[in-house]
């Protein structure tokens, strides 16, 4: 997994590649707290995650959370096929696909 974070006027920016299961969910957890802490808006692009497991999903739904608990919005920009076929399994498209703010 690799996270890459862009953070201007409180906007951050960030993608994420490779694979995103319970082996990357620390690192992914860390990631996402430290954008979050730092950002006003977080715009996540997910389209070149190759497979995703419950882990990070359930982190997804976390910084949903979190960014709606402290006024942030959250943000999936894109998603990959692999990202979309666990969002609709859960039936989480519209939990996780709407813009929360």
């Amino acid at each position: 997994m690799e996270f890459k974070e862009n953070i201007k006027d409180g906007i951050c920016d960030a993608a994420v590649e490779g694979e995103l299961t319970i082996y990357h969910v620390n690192d992914f957890k860390n990631d996402l707290e430290k954008v979050i802490k730092k950002s006003t808006t977080l715009k996540l692009d997910l389209s070149q995650v190759s497979e995703i497991d419950t882990s990070c999903i359930q982190l997804l739904m976390q910084a949903r959370n979190s960014c709606r608990d402290n006024e942030k919005t959250f943000e999936l920009i894109s998603i990959s096929p692999a990202v979309e076929e666990v969002i609709e399994i859960f039936g989480l498209q519209s939990y996780l696909i709407e813009k929360a703010s």
